[in-house]
């Protein structure tokens, strides 16, 4: 069964109510027995009280009447003193004897062992009670003249101390279970009846409860809410909606809340509607944008990728010039030495000159030598201008990379013009030691004919030695500029291709970088679908909503 909100609130009331109602009953009904039950024991108490007084006026009164008398007057009188059906008086002294008695069995005798059949000692008990207190009660069980059975008694004692004698009465109180029993029905009686009428009263009370809290419930709380539900499900989202509000507590308050918050809720969607527009129109304008940008980053990555290639290639050249750099270097070395041998040996020959008629052939020999070595000298010339003029190629195509290369190119472009710069020297003291080399060559040819012609041109020779040795101080002094032209190259080269590893580098993390923002636009351009797609959604979501004219906030009261 389903637990509507009228019957979780009217189960609530009634539960309060009859749980109210039986605890007050309950209290009531407790009371009620409570004082009933404080009436039979008072009842009985009274009872006992009354045979108390009884027992104690009779002996009270017997003591004043034998106090003064001699023992055979007090023992005719005790003997004559009955009351009730069974009622007695007897004496004894102090030592437990009996002086009167009405039963035959006790008279005249010492009853100190007299026990009761819980072994309580009644004689010696009550002895005890009159000598130390002067009068008191005892309670044992004892049977009545004629019969066997033992029943309750209590007997008042007095003593009296002049005689040394004790007086004593008892009264049965089994008697007393009776009259309370009856005492008790009479009062069940009542407290039944009691009882019954407050339960009526309590269901007729209750019953008035519970009808009123289903009348207010019903006009109060739940036909309010029932109300706010029924328009709530017929909501369908028309922000048109508002409940009618016909109370003024928390169910009131509840139905303003809820209109006021359609009414903010039909402006936030008219809200919502105006952005969602616009967020598509900028949405189809931004897919456009991106798709653009998209084309012109993978078109710049491909030229980013062609000059990667491009300078991948270029340092790879500049690899090889600072090789064959190095290899100018290790020739014009090498060309340094030979030059300072040949200076040497010319140096040897001026010294010899003298002896020149008689080693005219080992001179000879050492001219053709000679000449030979500056054959070599001059190959070796060669191959440093064609090192020279490919140098001034590639630093001519170095330029123009640079150059292309934009602001990044600039410090290599130095580089490719320094480069050039030395290269044109190179060329230029190249050419001049060729023609020295040449003049050489013309020289020792010269020689070698004088040698062959005659020995008196020795001191002729003498003055071309001289010469020889002059221009081949020249000679190693050019050697020595192209060495240090060729190291610098070779410098320069090196210089050139740890530059061209890093523009290498630097575009190889741009090509990386335009890779990464190609990725990026893509995604960049899914998302933007994505986005599109979102607003076209969301567009039709808020056209389900119902709108309505736009109005002002609703008031304290409207029509549902």
């Amino acid at each position: 069964m389903k637990l509507t909100l009228r019957r979780k609130v009217l189960g609530l009331i009634i539960l309060a109510v009859v749980l109210t109602a039986s605890i007050l009953t309950t209290i009531s009904i407790v009371n009620i027995i409570s004082r009933g039950r404080a009436r039979v024991v008072s009842f009985r108490r009274e009872l006992l009280e009354q045979k108390k007084l009884q027992s104690k006026n009779i002996v009270t009164l017997a003591a004043n009447v034998i106090k003064d008398l001699p023992v055979d007057q007090a023992r005719k009188i005790v003997l004559a003193m009955r009351y009730g059906t069974n009622g007695y008086v007897s004496l004894h002294n102090y030592n437990n004897y009996f002086i009167a008695h009405p039963d035959p069995r006790l008279d005249q005798s010492d009853q100190t062992d007299l026990k009761d059949p819980n072994g309580v000692y009644i004689v010696q008990g009550l002895t005890k009670i009159a000598r130390e207190q002067g009068e008191g009660y005892l309670n044992y069980e004892w049977s009545t003249l004629g019969q066997k059975t033992p029943r309750p008694k209590l007997s008042f004692t007095k003593a009296i101390p002049a005689r040394q004698w004790v007086l004593t009465t008892g009264v049965y109180i089994d008697d007393l279970d009776t009259l309370v029993a009856a005492e008790q029905a009479k009062i069940r009686h009542e407290v039944s009846v009691t009882i019954g009428e407050y339960l009526l009263v309590s269901i007729l009370l209750t019953g008035a409860l519970l009808l009123v809290a289903t009348v207010i419930v019903r006009r109060q709380i739940t036909g309010p809410v029932e109300a706010i539900t029924r328009t709530m499900k017929g909501f369908n989202n028309d922000l048109t909606t508002q409940i009618a509000v016909t109370t003024h507590d928390e169910v009131g308050e509840l139905a303003l809340w809820i209109n006021q918050h359609i009414h903010a809720l039909r402006e936030n969607i008219r809200l919502v509607a105006r952005v969602t527009t616009d967020l598509h129109t900028h949405a189809e304008g931004f897919t456009g944008a991106v798709n653009q940008q998209s084309a012109s980053t993978a078109e710049l990555s491909g030229s980013v990728a062609e000059i990667a290639s491009t300078m991948e290639e270029l340092s790879s050249s500049a690899s090889q010039i600072a090789q064959h750099s190095q290899g100018v270097v290790t020739r014009a070395d090498q060309a340094l030495v030979d030059s300072r041998q040949g200076a040497k040996e010319v140096e040897d020959l001026t010294a010899r000159i003298n002896d020149i008629s008689e080693e005219i052939q080992a001179n000879l020999a050492a001219i053709v030598e000679l000449g030979r070595k500056s054959k070599e000298i001059n190959k070796v010339m060669e191959i440093i201008n064609n090192i020279a003029n490919q140098t001034k190629l590639i630093a001519f195509n170095a330029a123009l990379e640079a150059a292309s290369a934009g602001e990044s190119g600039k410090r290599f472009g130095v580089v490719a013009v320094e480069i050039r710069r030395l290269a044109d020297n190179v060329v230029e003291s190249t050419g001049e030691i060729e023609g020295r080399i040449a003049e050489i060559l013309d020289t020792v040819n010269r020689l070698v004919m004088s040698s062959e012609r005659t020995t008196h041109r020795i001191v002729e020779g003498q003055e071309y030695a001289a010469h020889t040795v002059s221009m081949l101080a020249n000679i190693v002094d050019k050697v020595e500029e192209s060495t240090d032209a060729a190291r610098q190259i070779s410098l320069s080269t090196q210089q050139q291709q740890i530059a061209s590893n890093q523009v290498v580098l630097a575009i190889k993390d741009i090509e990386k970088g335009m890779g990464h923002s190609v990725d990026a636009i893509e995604h960049m351009n899914q998302v933007t679908a994505e986005f599109a797609e979102m607003a076209e959604k969301l567009k039709a979501l808020v056209n389900t909503f119902k709108l309505g004219p736009e109005d002002p906030e609703p008031g304290s009261s409207s029509q549902g």
